[in-house]
């Protein structure tokens, strides 16, 4: 056992190379993200069906389960389809969600310039006065297209404000105040329904239209109730009620914490320590999935025709017309490496910058191949291409080689 363990880390040793290490970590973030968006999403109940199929189709492979691996080949592209049609609006917000992160800028939680005081104050002055009212905290996500209707305002957020927008004799109270920091975007904004009526257990249509937004972005809302004058906030498709200030604070504390991080963390620390075990679960399956689908110590050799081509002949010379055109060269390598081989890429090239007039011998050797990384040459026929060049003259003619 001992003996064969050794063995087996030999040979990984020799056929590892970085490319592959640069594969799996691509693999794994590949992975980490497709993982952490199956967690956010409503619809990651789907996650255990999906790792239910992929750990079936590893084992077919690793056990060479012909038919098994052969049915999930052909029906990849009929699910992957399925996959985009069911989630496509989660895919269109990864999407938005990736293009946001270039315009992220990391600042202190300390730097963010509203006054979460006054607003936590705010909604619980409104909450005591049973007034209903919808507030919405951008995350990094873009809204727009969430929204609809709304006046713009632009206005910096206060107490007489908000009181004034949530005022029930308003036209705009029932609808919701986007913040976008210190200040108010727009206000009687309408936000998506969500469908989700286990989360919402009888509640109002506010509480309905927090709830949906969080369901489709990072965004968080606040909603207060006019009817049991209760504080509550939505954010990834979860209503949670705020039983006092203290509590509300420090969840909006959390949420600018985690949409806009301190600059002073360190980078090597945010990036282990955020999402740990997603990135080793990640990490782990993609080296599997390397081990199972790309690892082939075993090596195989192929035969490929390669045509043969002359640069850098001197103007004074020509070539003869029984020059070869082509040459037979045996390649090894893994299965896999061949994979990717793209035989027409394939070609033989003899330099003749330094090439006299009469008969020559050029060796054809590995530098004379364009070769894809891990595959050598193992046959090459001929070794040796023996020309006759001559030199541009009416009267040239081509003598008769000696035994």
């Amino acid at each position: 056992m001992i003996e064969t363990s050794l063995l087996f880390f030999d040979e990984l040793r020799r056929t590892f190379r970085i490319v592959d290490a640069v594969d799996i970590l691509l693999v794994s973030v590949f992975l980490y993200v497709s993982l952490l968006w199956f967690q956010r999403t409503a619809s990651r109940g789907v996650l255990s069906g999906v790792t239910a199929l992929a750990a079936v189709y590893f084992i077919a492979r690793g056990l060479d389960m012909y038919l098994t691996a052969l049915v999930f080949h052909t029906t990849f592209a009929i699910l992957l389809f399925v996959l985009v049609v069911v989630f496509q609006e989660d895919l269109r917000r990864l999407f938005e969600h990736i293009s946001a992160l270039r315009s992220v800028r990391f600042r202190q939680t300390s730097d963010i310039d509203i006054d979460l005081d006054e607003l936590v104050e705010s909604m619980f002055h409104l909450a005591g006065s049973r007034t209903g009212a919808l507030i919405v905290l951008r995350g990094k996500e873009p809204l727009a297209r969430h929204l609809n209707g709304g006046v713009a305002l632009g206005g910096r957020i206060s107490r007489p404000l908000l009181y004034s927008i949530f005022d029930a004799h308003t036209p705009g109270h029932d609808g919701a105040v986007i913040l976008d920091h210190e200040r108010i975007e727009q206000f009687a904004a309408h936000l998506p329904i969500s469908k989700n009526n286990q989360e919402i257990a009888g509640r109002g249509t506010r509480h309905s239209a927090a709830l949906g937004l969080s369901e489709c972005s990072d965004s968080l809302t606040i909603v207060v109730s006019e009817e049991r004058g209760v504080v509550s906030v939505a954010e990834a498709g979860v209503l949670t009620e705020m039983a006092t200030a203290t509590e509300l604070r420090q969840r909006l504390d959390e949420f600018f914490a985690n949409r806009f991080p301190r600059v002073a963390q360190p980078v090597w620390e945010r990036f282990i320590i955020q999402h740990g075990q997603l990135k080793i679960l990640a990490l782990t399956i993609a080296v599997l999935a390397w081990f199972v689908l790309a690892y082939d110590p075993h090596t195989v050799q192929r035969t490929f025709v390669i045509p043969t081509e002359y640069r850098n002949l001197p103007a004074a010379l020509l070539l003869d017309e029984t020059a070869p055109n082509e040459a037979r060269v045996t390649l090894s390598g893994s299965d896999r490496n061949f994979r990717f081989l793209d035989p027409g890429s394939l070609k033989v090239t003899l330099d003749l910058a330094e090439a006299r007039a009469g008969y020559q011998e050029f060796p054809i050797t590995e530098r004379n191949i364009r070769l894809p990384l891990n595959l050598v040459p193992y046959r090459i026929e001929p070794r040796i291409i023996r020309l006759y060049l001559r030199e541009q003259r009416p009267d040239s003619y081509v003598p008769t080689p000696a035994n």
